[in-house]
């Protein structure tokens, strides 16, 4: 027992151990908080009673997820839920403030990692996490880990990535275009130049191999485009990508350690199959769970498999869903749950049912965090019924019954207990 959540192999099974030492398996609901996309306080005030509606509200909220058996409070809760001792993870999202290397989506691109932006920017982060937002985070008993950051695309911007099968993303080395394509004086791009220097020592050496007539590696500093041996190229892109991901890993890692010696380190949230495997294995030298968001009905339990074997990490499933569309009230779906459409909230339940069920029977899968507690109504970004409750703060009860009778299946063989957590 060492007073935080740890993770442990027996023969072929990874489980977490919580606070005092229990098995546990996370049931987690991703944004537990309300309002997304359509305010909602009016009619909140009305249900729960005037002063003091918000801690009515809270209360009662995870009194309905935990009568489910959930027993997680995922990503993005309300800061409020920081209070309750209570299982949770927490997103520190390092790369916010880094100078970028591409245009992604949510509002950052991929950071580029050689900037010194970068490594302020974690700093900035941690100190947000440990210093600012609460006292005593670094010591809490029930944070089970943190996320460094959320869905970095690692394919790319000219990349593709996918949820049920890798294609080239096994290998793809898109990324480093996108550093390629920095100008001359970006930190990114001087790295890349320095790789090559180091690789081939003169400008001669690169030449031959490359069948390239440059006459200093400076002239590759203002280049976006080269002339080049393809394949041998790509191997000079794939060892680039590996220490791009070695540098992301290690600094993040290291400076969390500053601020949090206690927590488990949860990795940076990858999305699909498109992570290319010389991430992974950098990934594995510095996290201790891989976390990884699913859009899809059957998991890719080959790429899992592959993914375990060359990280020897226990996963975790930290963001799926489904949902309906005009059955729920929705003309319009956006993001993930294109991907996991389906007719009504029975479906959804069977879904569900399989997702799990499928996930918990991977020996080093340690637990499925569901997104999210409300649906999205949002026109201009996320929108769906993504929810288990809709934006009257109604369950979507159909829906929620399969969830408890799947708990209810699912739980007492992974850690022996006959009743679902009590978070009060």
């Amino acid at each position: 027992m060492t007073g935080f959540y740890t993770t442990e192999r027996q023969g072929e099974r990874w489980t977490l151990l919580d606070d005092k030492g229990s098995k546990f398996y996370s049931l987690g609901v991703n944004c537990f908080n309300y309002g997304l996309g359509e305010p909602m306080e009016e009619k909140l005030i009305a249900k729960y009673g005037g002063a003091g509606w918000y801690g009515r509200w809270a209360d009662a909220k995870l009194d309905g997820a935990w009568s489910l058996g959930f027993n997680t409070l995922a990503a993005w809760h309300a800061g409020y839920f920081m209070n309750k001792r209570i299982p949770r993870t927490h997103e520190i999202r390092c790369s916010r403030r880094a100078r970028t290397a591409n245009n992604g989506w949510g509002g950052y691109g991929f950071p580029d990692v050689f900037d010194p932006s970068f490594a302020a920017s974690t700093h900035d982060a941690m100190v947000e996490t440990y210093c600012n937002r609460a006292e005593g985070v670094a010591d809490e008993s029930n944070l089970i880990g943190v996320y460094t950051d959320n869905e970095l695309h690692w394919w790319g911007s000219g990349g593709q990535w996918g949820m049920d099968n890798p294609g080239e993303g096994t290998n793809g080395t898109n990324l480093v275009e996108d550093y390629i394509k920095l100008p001359p004086d970006a930190y990114g791009k001087k790295a890349w130049v320095d790789h090559l220097r180091g690789r081939y020592g003169t400008i001669e050496r690169l030449n031959a191999s490359w069948a390239s007539e440059y006459e200093s590696f400076d002239d590759l500093l203002w280049l976006k485009e080269y002339r080049k041996v393809e394949s041998v190229y790509v191997e000079d892109k794939l060892e680039f990508l590996k220490l791009i991901a070695e540098t992301y890993f290690r600094t993040t890692s290291e400076i969390l350690r500053t601020y949090d010696a206690n927590h488990l380190n949860l990795g940076c949230r990858v999305v699909g199959t498109s992570t290319p495997d010389v991430v992974l294995e950098a990934m594995a030298k510095y996290v201790d769970v891989i976390s990884i968001n699913f859009y899809c009905f059957d998991l890719p339990v080959e790429y899992l498999d592959r993914v375990h074997r060359l990280t020897g990490k226990p996963m975790m499933i930290t963001e799926f869903s489904f949902g309906a569309s005009r059955s729920a009230g929705f003309d319009l779906v956006t993001n993930g749950l294109q991907l996991a459409h389906v007719r009504d909230q029975r479906r959804r339940g069977e879904c569900y049912r399989a997702f799990v069920e499928q996930a918990a029977s991977l020996p080093y899968m340690v637990g499925t965090h569901w997104f999210s507690l409300y649906d999205f109504w949002d026109r201009k970004g996320l929108i769906g019924n993504y929810g288990l409750y809709d934006k009257n703060d109604d369950l979507w009860t159909e829906f929620a019954s399969a969830i408890r009778s799947t708990h209810i299946d699912l739980l007492p063989p992974l850690t022996g207990e006959k009743e679902f957590r009590s978070w009060r």
